[in-house]
């Protein structure tokens, strides 16, 4: 993990993303706990003021700046108030078909039943996944899903443990699969992103492959799973090494116009 602001820009500008013109790159980032730091009640996260400060320049000089969010859309409306930016809630998953939708709503209604019985437990239902937050309880990840397993089992859906939620949704379905149907239209140079949770990994998987310029930048927090940064080219603490790394970039794209 790097945390000198001169190992940063070390590695930014030893990074074959940085050689390419920054009107032909995209900026993909998370919200939480990569531009906000996460909370026990997400309600009151908010994004790093100096990162939304970067994210806003950037958006003037990058091809495109896009928050990619399992947020529902909505919420990333008044998280995110930066003109011009691209946001996709829900990490971008598409509104599951009549067989997964029915799936769907029968998890939440036998989850929400589940759920019941844990104090501190809740569902949050968006439009094509469902998220079970247990940070305020004193299950474990792997409770959580052994509790949820017989609800799961048989109904064409999967859950992901994150940073003390559980994600469901449609298999095979995420961040690194919306940004697939997103970047051949937008053709860029390069490719630069930023996630903190198993359901970024996806988004790693991806960028890591592509064939032209890339960096992925892996966001440290003590909840992280150890294998989550291995596709990844920097490894920052938490939202504040995010800010540097942004602040680097808007730097670089200065001296690049």
């Amino acid at each position: 993990m790097i945390q000198e602001t001169e190992e940063i820009t070390h590695v930014w500008q030893s990074s074959a993303a940085s050689r390419v013109p920054p009107g032909e790159v995209i900026l993909v980032t998370d919200f939480d706990g990569t531009l906000a730091e996460v909370v026990p009640d997400p309600a009151a996260a908010r994004a790093r003021p100096e990162a939304l400060e970067a994210l806003q320049e950037l958006v003037m000089v990058l091809a495109d700046v896009v928050v990619l969010s399992s947020r529902p859309f909505a919420q990333l409306e008044t998280l995110v108030p930066i003109s011009g930016a691209r946001l996709i809630g829900d990490s971008g998953l598409a509104i599951p078909r009549h067989a997964q939708k029915e799936a769907l709503d029968r998890f939440n209604a036998d989850a929400s039943r589940l759920l019941e019985r844990i104090p501190g437990a809740w569902i949050e239902v968006k439009p094509a996944s469902t998220a079970i937050h247990f940070r305020n309880t004193n299950k474990s990840g792997e409770e959580m899903l052994e509790l949820l397993r017989p609800v799961l089992d048989g109904a064409r859906l999967s859950a992901a443990l994150g940073r003390k939620v559980v994600e469901v949704h449609a298999p095979k379905a995420g961040k690194g699969s919306a940004l697939a149907a997103l970047l051949p239209a937008e053709d860029p140079g390069g490719v630069v992103c930023f996630g903190d949770d198993e359901n970024d990994r996806s988004l790693f998987e991806y960028v890591s492959a592509l064939d032209i310029p890339h960096m992925a930048v892996g966001v440290w927090s003590p909840e992280a799973p150890p294998d989550l940064f291995e596709r990844c080219d920097l490894v920052v603490p938490g939202p504040e090494g995010v800010t540097r790394v942004l602040q680097e970039i808007v730097e670089w794209a200065k001296a690049s116009s």
